[in-house]
């Protein structure tokens, strides 16, 4: 296996398990909003909660930006430095 290959495998990975993390969080605040009994108020505890959930949720779109803009940079590099 080069270098290249496991380098491929280790950003697949990656890619893979924020994306789920991502997938986990989305569905687990529509549940809570469509399917649970929700009071007028919202208690401050849960609050905190979903203000902590949405930053992780950020971070990760940030995160898979940043990796997407990486990869098609590089290639952009290659395609672009053979043209010359």
């Amino acid at each position: 296996m080069t270098p290249e290959d496991i380098e491929i495998r280790v950003w697949a990975f990656i890619v893979i398990s924020i994306m789920s993390m991502l997938f986990i969080i989305a569905v687990g605040i529509l549940w809570a909003v469509t399917f649970e009994k929700q009071d007028s108020a919202l208690a401050p505890i849960d609050a905190i909660f979903l203000e902590i959930l949405k930053a992780v949720a950020y971070m990760s779109i940030g995160t898979l930006g940043g990796i997407a803009g990486r990869k098609v940079s590089k290639k952009a590099g290659e395609i672009f430095g053979e043209v010359k």
